[in-house]
């Protein structure tokens, strides 16, 4: 084969987000319980049994879409059955750049950065999920969700505490991560930039201003 075809394998990646692209904005705009496979094989140009032999079920689609909204879309593909979140956290761009990073303040500007864009995607799919507490495999993926952002935050927090310069004086890492939680959440995210209309970059500044404040040490961006 050329190099630089297209395989089978491409184009049933390409297909996967598609698919994956038409779920999330199709969950943004009418909620999960709003939402019909019908519309998303539509908007992906695939037939109904095509979803179905993909995901299986809705839920399953719906989780696909927050790991797409969270890695980024060009960069999802099939996730490993439980995965840990080892084999998650590599998925991100910004990872290595995470650990290269020297001091704990670039680390942090590295994380806020990139995880600001993360939440400007996820916001309204979280928002979209909140509606489909009566769907128990919906609360499944929900639940699975939320316990992969702590351990995510852990983690962050961790490589930023072992960085020179550190976490703010007498905060341990667990500490850290609880204010991550809190304070860098999809819901606060979504209050700020919708509920009170603010434009990105300033709820992007608002939340480096918090967080560096809560977090850093003397050597603060």
């Amino acid at each position: 084969m050329a190099s630089g075809s297209i395989t089978r394998a491409d184009k049933a990646l390409a297909t996967r987000r598609r698919m994956v692209r038409a779920a999330y904005d199709q969950f943004c705009a009418n909620g999960y319980l709003g939402t019909t496979i019908t519309a998303v094989a539509k908007d992906a140009g695939v037939a109904v049994p095509t979803i179905y032999y993909t995901f299986s079920t809705k839920a399953r689609l719906l989780d696909e879409a927050l790991g797409a909204a969270i890695v980024g879309f060009d960069r999802w593909h099939e996730p490993p059955p439980d995965p840990s979140i080892e084999e998650l956290l590599p998925w991100h761009r910004w990872w290595t750049d995470l650990n290269a990073a020297p001091t704990s303040a670039e680390a942090f500007g590295i994380f806020l950065t990139h995880g600001v864009l993360i939440l400007e995607r996820v916001a309204p799919l979280v928002a979209a999920m909140h509606g489909a507490a009566g769907d128990p495999e919906a609360a499944d993926v929900a639940r699975i969700a939320e316990q992969r952002r702590v351990e995510s935050y852990h983690e962050v927090a961790r490589v930023i505490a072992a960085k020179e310069g550190g976490l703010r004086d007498g905060l341990t890492v667990k500490a850290a991560t609880d204010m991550l939680v809190v304070l860098f959440s999809a819901e606060l995210y979504q209050s700020i930039r919708h509920g009170r209309g603010w434009p990105a970059a300033r709820t992007a500044l608002f939340l480096r201003d918090l967080l560096s404040a809560q977090l850093l040490g003397s050597d603060r961006p």
